[in-house]
């Protein structure tokens, strides 16, 4: 991260789940259906990390692994996988339970990724 990213990240204030991931958290105060609780469990370009990350699986190097390090992050397909496991545990009573590993996601991505996506930071100046 260059000291821009740095500066940038540090004096913005941090993204909420609502301005990250809108579409999962408008599932999760609505209820979440069979076919979400599949999305999450099996589905890494289309889960709460992948929305966030625009939803073109770069967060798993595009599906290539030695690329990761690279261009994706390790941290966040630990966080997709943890949801996943919540999902296929809890079914579609998972979301309080979903919620604390939420928010670790949403720390991890406001210090490490603020910077990636410029229609989150858009979102800040409306």
């Amino acid at each position: 991260m260059s000291e821009s990213q740095k500066y940038l990240s540090s004096t913005r204030s941090p993204l909420s789940f609502e301005q990250l991931c809108p579409q999962w958290a408008r599932k999760l105060k609505i209820g979440i259906d069979e076919q979400d609780i599949r999305t999450l469990a099996y589905d890494s370009k289309y889960c709460i990390v992948g929305e966030a990350w625009n939803y073109g699986g770069r967060h798993t190097g595009y599906y290539i692994a030695p690329l990761i390090p690279f261009v994706g992050c390790w941290r966040c397909i630990k966080f997709g996988r943890e949801m996943g496991k919540i999902a296929k545990k809890y079914g579609n009573s998972c979301t309080s339970n979903l919620y604390p590993v939420v928010d670790l996601f949403l720390k991890h991505w406001n210090a490490r990724h603020r910077g990636i996506n410029k229609e989150h930071q858009k979102t800040l100046t409306k």
